[in-house]
């Protein structure tokens, strides 16, 4: 048998010799990766009216001292190819994934859209701080990002042929970083305009988790895809200065263990930031955007009915309108709140990785940026023109291509209609008179993982799982169904469910799917939610309350002070937030309320599992512990 001293020393040398793996295989990795410049964007497109010409690696220094890095993108005579005199306003693409992919999308997202370009504007692709060329730290929206953010706008202000006035562009990370960069800038900014493309109104909520559960599909995926791409980048951008991208490549992959995996060992092990609070308050947007409407930047955001940020970017929108208008950021607009189309939303039948899909997204991003960053007012699109969205600045594609426009969220013309949870699988709009037999439902880590979930929060992949699909009720689930529509219904806003169920278990998790069901039997999903029965509190200031008295948006605290078992046996009721649905259901279809104990893979309780086994659900729907379902329905 090995002594303490022999087993220590080998453990060591054994560590010892992975790190040497580790060090020679990124080494190698990182020499061969040097070797290959970027993949050049393609300039040879005439559309417009000038022609393109990329600088590269020009430096950015900042009052800290650290340098950024940015590729700018300059207008050119077509003809000669000669740098056009200008000046042109500069649109910013502050982007963690690499600067020089950067022109890669044609409306785009990934921060620069050369079609802008082509018709008189200068574009600059920026690398965050601590990825790709630029120097620094990355820390997920910390507020040294937003300082560097407003340090860049007055850089893009200052370059040659710039005409002063700034806007920002890109989606999702490049989103998020445009509204913490225009609620730091401060009055008077050279940033006029954004237009962030999936954005979140509050990571925690929006992303990280589902009424409390925690979102295993995305997070994850996410934080080592950033580490990676943060590793990896530094040799696409400093190809030509293998010892300067090893640096930063080398500092950058040390991160790894400050960010990533403190952030993999909270998820797992229930840490401090498994749970609501400082940390995240500081990267959530929502407590910024009176910064931003103070700061007078116009915003304009794309959003998606199955985008990762559904539930946010409604939001987004809504509270900016209150900043505007002098009203609590995070209340619900009034009906007769006047409106400004200085802030618009336009949300259609898109995920993550096809946000815009079948709209012509440079004509609007024109139409913007053309009216806020060189003050013409001549654009006659549907979706930007003064004229048509000064009173109606939200913008609502449906799937299937209905489209209209509002002017507050929740929108002005829509109702509160209520659906109760009924005996025999019934969503009625009556409630219970007497006592109905309970639905049982048992806990299950398992399920069909091909779902609208799965593809809403692995940001688009398997989109073959938005289609619809004939399902068939399991015993870990309950179904809830209208009879046949009379008339087509509508559904345009926030949804909340009101449910009221015992557990056996100190612990339960609810996900909650509404479906569209056609003549054939055929269900699409329009919507989800999930509650975590631990996390169930309500902080009824935050949330929205609907005319019938019951919460349409609720506002769940998820703090760990609050987390709570749940009391076995014992009816206890979930406010559930349902993602907001933007849909119309035709005659003679259903709509059907699916509750479950599953959402695999989006859905994993890592830390709460094992208080999970064995769980028997008793869903109540009788007069003393009703269950319903309040839509917006338009």
């Amino acid at each position: 048998m090995l002594d303490a001293t022999t087993t220590k020393e080998r453990n060591a040398k054994n560590r010892l010799r992975c790190s040497i793996r580790v060090t020679v295989t990124f080494t190698i990795v990182a020499v061969l990766a040097a070797c290959v410049p970027p993949s050049p964007p393609d300039l040879s497109d005439t559309t417009g009216e000038y022609g393109v010409v990329v600088t590269r690696n020009l430096e950015i220094p900042l009052a800290d001292g650290r340098v950024l890095r940015a590729d700018l993108y300059s207008p050119t005579d077509p003809l000669t190819g000669v740098p056009a005199p200008g000046p042109f306003p500069v649109i910013i693409g502050f982007t963690p994934y690499g600067k020089s992919g950067a022109a890669t999308s044609p409306t785009g997202s990934d921060g620069v859209n050369l079609s802008l370009v082509r018709h008189g504007y200068l574009a600059a692709a920026v690398d965050i701080p601590g990825t790709g060329a630029s120097d620094g730290a990355f820390d997920l929206f910390d507020h040294h990002e937003a300082v560097a953010g407003a340090e860049v706008v007055d850089w893009a202000a200052q370059l040659p042929r710039s005409n002063g006035a700034v806007g920002m562009l890109g989606l999702s990370y490049m989103a998020i970083v445009q509204l913490f960069t225009a609620a730091e800038v401060g009055p008077d900014s050279p940033l006029k305009a954004i237009f962030p493309m999936a954005a979140t109104v509050d990571p925690y909520r929006d992303l990280y988790t589902s009424g409390g559960a925690l979102n295993v599909l995305s997070p994850l995926g996410l934080l080592f895809g950033y580490g990676i791409t943060r590793s990896v980048t530094p040799f696409t951008e400093l190809w030509n200065d293998p010892i300067a991208a090893l640096r930063h490549a080398g500092s950058n992959f040390g991160r790894l263990g400050e960010f990533e995996a403190v952030m993999a060992d909270d998820m797992f092990n229930n840490g401090p930031r498994r749970y609501d609070g400082e940390w995240w308050d500081q990267r959530r947007p929502g407590r910024i955007l009176q910064r931003i409407a103070d700061n007078g930047v116009a915003v304009y955001v794309v959003g998606g009915l199955y985008d990762v940020f559904q539930r946010g970017e409604p939001l987004i929108y809504s509270g900016l309108q209150n900043a505007w208008s002098g009203r609590d950021v995070e209340a619900p607009m009034a009906p007769d709140q006047p409106v400004s189309d200085r802030f618009q939303l336009l949300t259609g039948p898109w995920t993550h990785g096809t946000i815009g899909d079948g709209l012509d997204m440079t004509a609007i991003q024109l139409s913007w940026f053309d009216r806020w960053l060189k003050g013409r007012n001549d654009s006659t699109h549907p979706l930007t023109s003064p004229a048509a969205s000064t009173a109606a600045p939200l913008h609502v594609v449906e799937p299937g291509g209905a489209s209209y426009d509002a002017s507050t969220y929740p929108l002005d013309d829509a109702r509160t209609e209520r659906l109760w949870l009924r005996e025999h699988g019934t969503l009625a709009t009556g409630g219970p008179e007497a006592p109905e037999p309970d639905d049982v439902i048992y806990y299950s880590p398992l399920a069909d993982p091909c779902t609208a979930s799965t593809t809403q929060f692995a940001a688009g992949l398997f989109a073959e799982c938005l289609a619809p699909v004939r399902r068939s009720t399991t015993g870990n689930e309950a179904t809830y169904t209208t009879p046949p529509l009379e008339d087509p219904v509508q559904l345009a806003g926030p949804i909340g469910l009101t449910l009221s169920a015992s557990s056996t278990t100190s612990e339960t998790l609810f996900s909650v799917t509404v479906e569209d069901v056609a003549a054939d039997g055929t269900s699409t999903t329009l919507t989800g939610g999930a509650q975590l029965g631990s996390l169930r509190a309500l902080d009824p200031d935050r949330s929205w309350w609907n005319e019938l008295g019951g919460v349409t948006k609720p506002h769940l605290i998820s703090t760990r002070a609050v987390s709570q078992p749940v009391p076995r046996g014992v009816p206890v009721t979930y406010h559930i937030e349902v993602r907001p649905a933007f849909a119309t259901l035709e005659a003679g279809h259903r709509l059907r309320l699916r509750i479950s104990t599953v959402d695999f893979p989006h859905l994993i309780p890592l830390g709460e599992f094992p208080q999970l086994l064995g769980g028997r659900y008793r869903l109540h729907h009788s007069p003393a512990t009703p269950s319903f379902i309040d839509l917006s329905v338009r």
